[in-house]
């Protein structure tokens, strides 16, 4: 174990690091904007899949890792609720309230690709193996679905906080001008 962690390169320990200042800052409230939440899915869905690497058996290895994105974009759904998300004050993003469950995702995210990376240098045969191809392809699958499932919650929160004032403004002005008559 001590010999696997002296020879971890040290950017996977900088990528740590990271990951953990970005979950303990999601701890607190943090803005989101609405920019970040439409781009992020595209590019971790691209990563994810082309780290699959698709060599054994790509169409069954597809449809594990399509299979994952969709159950953990729905356990994402019902993960992040929409319990003090506010619209920011320029209109453009969000104000979420601090989590836990960012920085339990940003770890996991991280554990399961120290992992698979670390299966691939000790053993490269058993980590080209279709079972843990396919795990690689589910695992990888599931943590993309849970970062995508996450931004398209907060995204329709944003667009129905957004649309929100625009009706209370619209009926507000229509029981002045029925006054003003």
């Amino acid at each position: 174990m001590l010999n696997t962690l002296q020879n971890t390169p040290l950017w996977v320990y900088a990528i740590f690091l990271l990951l953990c200042y970005f979950g303990t800052r999601a701890l607190y409230p943090t803005r989101e904007s609405k920019t970040s939440l439409l781009i992020t899915p595209p590019i971790l869905l691209g990563w994810s899949l082309y780290s699959l690497g698709l060599t054994i058996n790509p169409l069954l290895s597809i449809s594990c890792w399509m299979a994952a994105v969709m159950f953990g974009s729905i356990v994402a759904l019902v993960i992040f609720s929409r319990e003090g998300v506010e619209l920011d004050n320029t209109g453009t993003g969000l104000i979420l309230p601090g989590t836990l469950n960012t920085l339990v995702l940003y770890l996991m995210f991280f554990a399961v690709s120290y992992y698979f990376g670390y299966a691939a240098e000790v053993d490269p045969d058993h980590a080209a193996t279709l079972p843990m191809v396919l795990l690689k392809a589910c695992a990888s699958g599931l943590a993309c679905g849970l970062f995508c499932g996450r931004s398209a919650r907060f995204y329709q929160i944003f667009l129905s906080l957004k649309t929100a004032p625009l009706a209370g403004a619209s009926s507000g002005r229509r029981s002045d001008e029925g006054r003003q008559r």
